[in-house]
């Protein structure tokens, strides 16, 4: 046996083992790290497709709850062209609803306000419904009354051509058809009446700012009654879906701390008549282009200089739409 080969084997055998043993660290670190980079984009995979399953899912149902709403909105409609009119309205307001959340699932990725949204217009459909349910049972209630008045009136026109003779009998009978004419005016007056009361277009959350005009034109608040040029009222309109969209004036009377309205001509006062006949004075008006919805951080100003001595102390802002209170105000000046 030769002892040197031996040797020299053992020894390119113990060179060669580091290198080895490392090479397979370095292998199984690679592999590793392969595998948790794959695990890590499987994840991510995951956590994007099961986002999209969700928003597929609400898209799903953001289109089917808008086609079982205006298919249910399109069966309530018939013969009366203003009731149809007021379901195309609707229906056009629950399409624009539906532009919004839509963005809100595909745009913005925001799902829980999609949702919120999306109960928003289930709710805004129920009092569609709702709405146009009590408008048919008013036109039917009134419906069956013409009719009921038509037959009586009839019977009656006929009971009296068969007693011409009969003096006093016609004569009771012309009473009769009159008191009926009667009714149904009266009737026909109060429903107009409540029309009117129903279309008034409120304010909300008044709030009147004193300001100072510089020579500039830029305007600065203040609170003291002698340094006041211009007064701001800024409200909400309140939504009202009985009134169209379009003008609506509205007069605002200033009452000061004795109790008297302010009103000059210069200032753009003057003489309204309310809705019971009484007349009131107005210290100024303003017709705003209303939305038949609800409309935030609506603004109107009066210039009180050269108009009205202001004092401190509280004022009250009363304003009427169509001879109606349509809100209140009130505020403080030192």
């Amino acid at each position: 046996m030769n002892t040197n080969s031996s040797n020299g084997s053992d020894n390119r055998a113990k060179k060669i083992q580091p290198w080895l043993i490392a090479a397979i660290l370095g292998l199984a670190g690679t592999n590793v790290a392969t595998l948790i980079n794959w695990n890590s984009k499987k994840d991510a995979v995951t956590t994007l497709t099961t986002e999209g399953i969700k928003k597929d899912d609400l898209n799903a149902q953001l289109d089917q709850q808008f086609k079982d709403a205006t298919a249910q909105l399109e069966e309530m409609k018939g013969k009366n062209t203003e009731l149809n009119a007021l379901i195309d309205k609707q229906k056009a307001d629950l399409a624009t609803q539906k532009t919004k959340i839509a963005g809100l699932i595909n745009v913005s990725k925001d799902l829980n306000a999609a949702r919120a949204e999306m109960a928003r217009m289930k709710a805004s459909v129920d009092g569609y419904l709702q709405q146009i349910a009590a408008l048919e049972q008013d036109k039917k209630n009134l419906s069956e009354n013409v009719a009921t008045l038509t037959t009586e009136k009839t019977k009656l026109q006929e009971d009296v051509t068969k007693v011409t003779t009969e003096k006093e009998q016609v004569l009771t009978a012309k009473q009769a058809v009159e008191a009926e004419k009667a009714k149904v005016e009266e009737e026909r007056a109060v429903l107009a009446k409540k029309t009117e009361i129903g279309s008034v277009v409120h304010v909300a959350n008044m709030q009147t700012k004193g300001m100072k005009v510089k020579e500039s034109g830029k305007t600065k608040e203040r609170t003291h009654a002698k340094n006041i040029d211009r007064l701001q009222f800024c409200f909400d309109l309140v939504e009202n879906k009985v009134t169209g969209s379009g003008n609506e004036t509205f007069y605002f009377r200033i009452i000061d701390p004795t109790g008297v309205a302010i009103a000059t001509t210069s200032g753009g006062g003057g003489v309204i008549k309310l809705s019971d006949g009484k007349e009131v004075q107005y210290s100024t008006t303003t017709t705003l282009d209303f939305k038949n919805e609800s409309q935030s951080g609506v603004c109107t100003n009066w210039d009180t200089k050269g108009n009205a001595n202001l004092t401190k102390g509280k004022y009250v802002i009363e304003v009427y739409n169509k001879g109606y209170s349509a809100g209140k105000g009130e505020f403080m000046l030192k």
